[in-house]
């Protein structure tokens, strides 16, 4: 009985205090033991936030060639225009030249109508003074 009297304080101080029985017989084996376990967790973390960081870059990557890509169509887009607006003011550069042409074949053939009817005038002008002349000379 005074053993359990001398028992019953020192396991109600053990329990209260934190105080382990394996400290004192060295307790150590059981952290040794949670070492490697702890490592190999910590390994794993490390592992895991290694790949979400590779994830990550890759998206970024991925998102940048996106970009990229987007801006590569757009500038096509804008040449594709640029080229569409000159090959457009190409073609009205030659239908102005065409119709420019075409005035200028017009106003040649008026000219030349007008040369040729000039001509008629002066020929039948000519006809007429011959005729004149003709009429006109004394008969000998």
């Amino acid at each position: 009985m005074k053993l359990l009297k001398f028992l019953i304080p020192l396991l109600l101080v053990g329990v209260c205090s934190g105080f382990s029985l394996n400290a004192l017989l060295g307790g150590n084996a059981e952290e040794a033991a949670a070492q490697p376990a702890l490592e190999k967790v910590e390994d794993l973390v490390e592992e895991e936030e290694a790949e979400e960081e590779a994830d990550e870059e890759e998206e970024e990557e991925e998102e940048e060639e996106e970009d990229e890509e987007e801006e590569e169509e757009e500038e096509e887009a804008e040449e594709e225009e640029e080229t569409e607006a000159l090959e457009e003011e190409d073609e009205e550069e030659e239908e102005e030249e065409v119709e420019d042409e075409e005035e200028e074949d017009e106003e040649e053939e008026e000219d030349e109508e007008l040369d040729v009817v000039a001509l008629e005038e002066e020929d039948e002008e000519e006809d007429e003074r011959r005729r004149l002349a003709t009429c006109t000379r004394p008969s000998n």
